[in-house]
């Protein structure tokens, strides 16, 4: 079974993150916002922005929004789980917002 790793691309020198194949497939779910949609990393889809003020936000309040694609009027408030909660955490304590993830 393949584990996927997230690395810091602003810190370099911090130790990759292992992360689920679940959490993997839900990354995006954190890095809504114009502030990501201007980050701007080759177009590689293994590459993330989390800007640390929604980080913090997120963490703060444990849930998150999802919007459907076929009623884009309403959004489902979703807790966040146990591993995202420390996925957000390691990002908020490393200072990290730029992150690439690799699948080993």
């Amino acid at each position: 079974m393949a584990k996927y790793f997230a690395s810091a691309i602003d810190k370099p020198t911090l130790a990759p993150y292992e992360i689920s194949r679940t959490l993997r497939g839900q990354l995006h779910y954190f890095t809504e916002g114009a502030s990501a949609r201007q980050w701007e990393h080759s177009g590689d889809p293994n590459a993330f922005f989390f800007p640390l003020d929604l980080t913090t936000e997120l963490f703060d309040e444990g849930v998150f929004y999802v919007t459907s694609p076929l009623d884009d009027q309403n959004q489902a408030e979703i807790e966040i789980t146990e591993e995202q909660e420390d996925f957000l955490e390691w990002l908020i304590s490393n200072e990290v917002e730029q992150v690439k993830v690799s699948e080993v």
